[in-house]
C-alpha cells in the first residue's frame, strides 16, 4: 500500500498555536538519534534564519526580521538505511518504544514549504553521505542522493526547515529567548535527564545554551511525586521557575513531550502572580504530568489529548478537570502559606477599590469567592469591569430569588410571614438594591451642587442645558443615567423620544422644513397607541435661558418662542409609528417649560401675555387654548429648591445633609 504524501499533508491543518511544532519534532528526532548512537557528548545546534541576515544590534532593534527557516544539526546516528526506510513509511513503528507516531515529519510541511536533509554517517565500514528533500509532492522524497565519502570522520545530520509559510509568520515567536523557553517547555522531560544533549540556539550574533537557560530558571529545584487518579497512575514533576514573567502552568505530556497545558489559576486564582521563596526571590510553578493514560490518549500529531467529556461511566475514563484539580489540590497544600499571602494581598487590593466605589460593597458579603478570582495585576479600569460583571451576576441572582418568593405574597399577613421566614433573602434584596440606589442618590446630590454653582457664577445657557441633557443628541444615543431631566420633572426621565438642540427639520417624528431649534422636545408614551389613535400621550417643550439674562429682544421673547414651536408641531405633518400622518392638535396636549431667572423684562412678558403667578411666587403659568398647551415659567431657584426638597429624605438617609 502506498501513501500520497501531498494528500497526507493536506489532510489536516496545523493550528497557528502550534507554529513551532515542526521545530520541536526535528529537535526530538535529533535527541532520539543521539540516544541511538549511545554517546554522552550529544550536541544539537539550531540556527534561526531570518528574512535578512544583515548585522543589527538585537538590543536596540525593536522589530527583528521575520523568521523564514530553521536549521537543526546533530551528531546522532544519522540517516542510515534503517532510519531512512523508517522515514519513508508513514506511521512507522520503528520508534514506537520512544513514543514515536511515525508522522511527526508531516508537520514540517504543514508550516514550511519543504525540508532539506543532509546526513553523514558510518555504516558497513564506510562513511556515507545522504541528501534528499522532503516536499509536498505525491512521493514526498525528492532529489535523493547517496554516495560513499572519504576524508574526515565527521558524523552529522542537518535538517533545514525551509520557507515558513506567510500565514504562520505572525504567529511564530520571534525572539531567540522565547523560542528557547518554548523548547524547554516542550522537551522538559528530556532536560531532566543528565545525559540530555547540549542544545545550542543561534540567532545571528546571539547564542543561547538552552540547557544553561533551563538550569538558570529551575535552579535544579525539581522534584517528583506519584499520583493515582481513578485507575490511572501519573508522574508529576514540580519545578520552580525563576524567570521574569509569571508562568504557573500544568503541562500534560505524552511520550515525554508537552502536548497541552492548563493555567493553575483556573483553580487557584492567586496563582496569576509570582510565589516568593525564603530568600525573597520570585518564582513560578510548572508541573509536568506524565502517564500511560496520556500516552494512550494523545492524537497522532501530539496536539491534543482526548480526555473524557461529560459523565464518566467507565474506570479507564478521566476528565481533564478531574486531573487538574487533583494536581492543584496538591499545589495548594504544598504552598499554602505563600498562596494565603497572595490571597490576602489580592483581597486587600479589591477591598481598597471597593471602599472607593461603595456600589460594589455588597459583593464582599455575597460574592467573596468570585472576588478571589479577580487577578491582582489588573488596572483600576479593568478591575471595575470585573467587579461590574460580578455585580450583574449578583443582581440576576437576587431578581430570581425575589421572583420565586414574592409571587407567594398576596396580603399583609403573607408579607409578615415572608419577612420572618426569609430574613436573609429579604436583607439581600434590600442591600443589593440599596447599593445602586445609594450611588444614584450621591450622583443627584453632586448634580444639584454643580447646578447651584452654575447659578452663582452666571454660567452660559449651554452649560445649564448640558447639565440637564447633553446638547445635539437624541434620547436613543444616551443612557438613563446620562441625563438629569428629573430636576424638572421625574416623569420626563421615562420619555420614549427626545431631541436636544435639534432643528425641527432634523426631528424624524415631524415633517418640517423649519430651522428653528427647540432646546428640548419630548414625545411621551410608546408609538404603539390605543384605540383613540393617540400616538403620544403628550409632547413637552423645554426652553433654557442664561442665568440672570435680561436683554431679550421681542424676537427672543421665550414666551413667543415656545408658542412658535407649538405652532410648528401642530402645523407640521406629525407621523405615527407606521409613518402615517395624523392631526396632532385635536389629540395631544403640549406642556412647555421655560427655565430662566425671573428678571424684570421676563416678568413683563409674562404679565403682558396674561400669565398668572404660581402660588409659590417663583414662577408663572398659563394655558393656551389655541394650541392645547400648558406653559410654566420656572425660575432656576425653583428648579434647584424643588429638586432638593424632593430628594431631601434620600439625602438624609445617606447622611448627605
Amino acid at each position: 500500500m502506498q501513501i500520497d504524501i501531498k494528500g497526507k499533508i493536506n489532510e489536516k491543518k496545523l493550528a497557528y498555536s502550534n507554529t513551532l511544532l515542526p521545530l520541536y519534532e526535528a529537535i526530538v528526532n535529533s535527541i532520539h538519534s543521539i540516544e541511538e548512537r549511545d554517546i554522552k557528548t550529544g550536541i544539537i545546534e539550531i540556527d534561526i534564519i531570518r528574512s535578512t541576515q544583515e548585522k543589527l544590534d538585537l538590543e536596540e532593534s525593536e522589530n527583528l526580521p521575520d523568521i523564514v527557516d530553521f536549521t537543526i544539526k546533530d551528531n546522532g546516528i544519522g540517516f542510515n538505511e534503517t532510519n531512512y526506510d523508517s522515514f519513508n513509511f508513514a506511521h512507522s513503528t520503528y520508534k514506537f518504544s520512544k513514543g514515536g507516531k511515525g508522522i511527526g515529519r508531516f508537520t514540517w510541511l504543514r508550516a514550511f514549504n519543504k525540508a532539506e536533509i543532509e546526513s553523514r554517517y558510518f555504516e558497513n565500514d564506510q562513511w556515507k553521505l545522504r541528501k534528499f528533500n522532503f516536499e509536498p509532492t505525491k512521493l514526498g522524497i525528492e532529489k535523493h542522493i547517496l554516495e560513499d565519502v572519504n576524508g574526515i570522520e565527521e558524523r552529522y545530520t542537518t535538517v533545514r526547515l525551509k520557507g515558513l509559510k506567510n500565514e504562520y509568520k505572525k504567529w511564530c515567536n520571534n525572539k531567540a529567548e522565547d523560542i528557547a523557553l518554548k523548547i524547554i517547555e516542550h522537551a522538559f522531560v528530556y532536560f531532566l535527564n543528565k545525559n540530555c544533549p547540549r542544545i545550542i540556539l543561534k540567532d545571528m550574533n546571539e547564542q543561547i545554551i538552552v540547557n544553561d537557560l533551563f538550569n538558570l530558571f529551575t535552579k535544579g529545584q525539581v522534584r517528583t511525586n506519584k499520583a493515582k487518579i481513578r485507575n490511572s497512575e501519573f508522574k508529576l514533576s514540580f519545578v520552580k521557575l525563576y524567570s521574569n514573567r509569571v508562568d504557573n502552568k500544568i503541562h500534560y505530556c505524552a511520550n515525554t513531550r508537552e502536548v497541552i497545558f492548563d493555567k493553575i489559576s483556573i483553580d487557584i486564582p492567586e496563582m496569576d502572580n509570582f510565589l516568593i521563596d525564603n530568600e525573597g526571590n520570585n518564582f513560578s510553578i510548572a508541573v509536568y504530568v506524565e502517564g500511560k493514560y496520556l500516552d494512550e490518549n494523545v492524537n497522532d500529531e501530539r496536539t491534543t489529548i482526548f480526555f473524557t467529556k461529560g459523565e464518566i461511566q467507565f474506570p479507564d475514563q478521566l476528565s481533564q478537570e478531574e486531573l487538574r484539580k487533583s494536581i492543584t489540590d496538591f499545589i495548594y497544600k504544598e504552598f499554602e502559606d505563600q498562596i494565603s499571602k497572595l490571597s490576602k494581598t489580592r483581597l486587600e487590593k479589591v477591598y481598597e477599590f471597593v471602599s472607593q466605589h461603595p456600589r460594589y460593597k455588597q459583593l464582599l458579603k455575597y460574592k467573596p469567592n468570585e472576588l478571589k478570582k479577580i487577578p491582582s495585576t489588573l488596572s483600576e479600569e479593568k478591575m471595575e469591569l470585573e467587579l461590574f460583571k460580578i455585580q450583574q451576576t449578583l443582581e440576576l441572582d437576587v431578581k430570581k430569588e425575589a421572583r420565586t418568593i414574592l409571587k407567594f405574597i398576596e396580603n399583609e399577613d403573607d408579607k409578615d410571614e415572608f419577612t420572618e421566614k426569609h430574613k436573609e433573602i429579604y436583607a439581600k434584596i434590600i442591600e443589593v438594591g440599596n447599593s445602586k440606589l445609594s450611588e444614584y442618590v450621591i450622583h443627584r446630590k453632586l448634580v444639584l451642587e454643580l447646578f447651584e454653582k452654575f447659578l452663582k457664577i452666571k454660567a452660559t445657557e449651554k452649560a445649564v442645558h448640558s447639565l440637564i441633557f447633553p446638547l445635539q443628541t437624541l434620547s436613543d444615543e444616551i443612557g438613563f443615567e446620562d441625563h438629569n431631566l428629573w430636576m424638572i420633572d421625574e416623569k420626563l426621565s421615562y420619555h420614549k423620544y427626545l431631541a436636544s438642540d435639534k432643528k425641527f427639520k432634523r426631528i424624524k417624528l415631524i415633517e418640517s422644513q423649519s430651522s428653528e431649534r427647540p432646546d428640548l422636545i419630548v414625545f411621551n408614551k410608546p408609538f404603539a397607541f390605543s384605540n383613540n389613535n393617540k400616538p403620544y400621550e403628550s409632547i413637552v417643550l423645554i426652553e433654557f435661558k442664561r442665568p440672570l439674562r435680561d436683554d431679550y429682544t421681542d424676537e427672543e421673547n421665550p414666551i413667543q418662542q415656545v408658542t412658535r414651536y407649538a405652532r410648528e408641531i401642530i402645523e407640521g405633518e406629525a407621523k405615527d409609528k407606521d409613518k402615517r400622518e395624523f392631526d396632532i392638535r385635536k389629540n395631544t396636549p403640549i406642556y412647555a417649560y421655560i427655565i430662566c431667572d425671573l428678571t424684570k423684562k421676563l416678568k413683563g412678558y409674562a404679565n403682558d401675555s396674561g400669565y398668572k403667578l404660581l402660588p409659590s411666587g417663583d414662577g408663572f403659568f398659563f394655558f393656551n387654548d389655541n394650541y392645547n398647551m400648558y406653559v410654566e415659567i420656572l425660575s432656576f431657584d425653583k428648579i434647584l429648591n424643588d429638586s432638593k426638597e424632593r430628594n431631601r429624605v434620600l439625602f438624609q438617609k445617606l447622611n448627605l445633609l
